[in-house]
């Protein structure tokens, strides 16, 4: 069986029309180890809808490409797989997304793979599944016949994840520490915080320091820990600002 590289798919949403329908799809790429999201005449995609969906994949939403057809976010692809949800008249080599695996059966390891999904309201129309040279189908059983973008978009991953060299991905997954630099901010921040909130004065705050430095020296935070960590640490100091104006109005 070929194993497949998750670092050589793509993601191609087709003019998505809802932020939070590709902050979900982020979310799934992530869950994948899929990071290439590249949108075509996208919606708001950094709307705050896009951003809440996203969760901890907020990042793909940062580094997502744009671009103005189909045919310029796939010129650099070999394969490219279009997604429907029926079957359709006009295309005679459809695949079930069941047997999607034997898409792959005679292809070279090293290709570079799009997955192409259309517009939530009518999918993909007949010019860009023309751009494509693979087309599958995910069948639905009940009374709703296709199913939410993102959900489409994890449906799809998931199989091709079936595919991966996973020996290889948890040997990538090897944790490196967020940098000196960062973690200092980052306690500066939090410390910051404790002093706005009355926590600590004078002498207490050397104990603190250097009990909280050995807590995170113990955690190995990495750079999205510190990133989340801020994002909090933000959000507390928003709230805080807030509440002291209400004061002095």
């Amino acid at each position: 069986m070929r194993l497949l590289d998750p670092s050589r798919i793509s993601v191609v949403l087709v003019e998505p029309t809802q932020p939070g329908n590709i902050g979900a799809a982020a979310r799934a790429m992530d869950n994948m180890g899929v990071t290439d999201l590249r949108l075509v005449n996208p919606c708001h995609y950094f709307h705050p809808d896009a951003r809440m969906f996203s969760m901890n994949a907020r990042y793909l939403l940062h580094q997502a490409k744009t671009f103005p057809s189909l045919k310029e976010a796939i010129k650099d692809h070999h394969l490219i797989i279009g997604t429907t949800a029926r079957e359709r008249e006009k295309l005679k080599k459809l695949t079930n997304i069941h047997n999607l695996p034997d898409v792959f059966q005679n292809l070279s390891t090293d290709i570079s793979i799009a997955l192409v999904f259309g517009t939530e309201k009518s999918g993909l129309n007949n010019e860009d599944l023309a751009l494509c040279n693979e087309w599958v189908y995910i069948p639905t059983y009940g009374k709703s016949s296709s199913l939410n973008l993102s959900q489409a978009v994890l449906a799809m991953l998931y199989e091709l994840s079936k595919l991966y060299d996973t020996d290889s991905i948890q040997q990538e997954k090897i944790i490196e520490p967020a940098s000196s630099k960062n973690l200092e901010n980052m306690k500066e921040h939090f410390f910051h915080i404790l002093g706005k909130i009355g926590y600590i004065r004078g002498a207490a705050k050397g104990t603190l320091w250097y009990s909280f430095s050995d807590l995170i020296g113990r955690a190995r935070l990495d750079e999205r820990d510190i990133r989340m960590l801020r994002g909090f640490f933000n959000r507390i100091d928003v709230t805080l600002e807030r509440a002291e104006k209400k004061k002095t109005n």
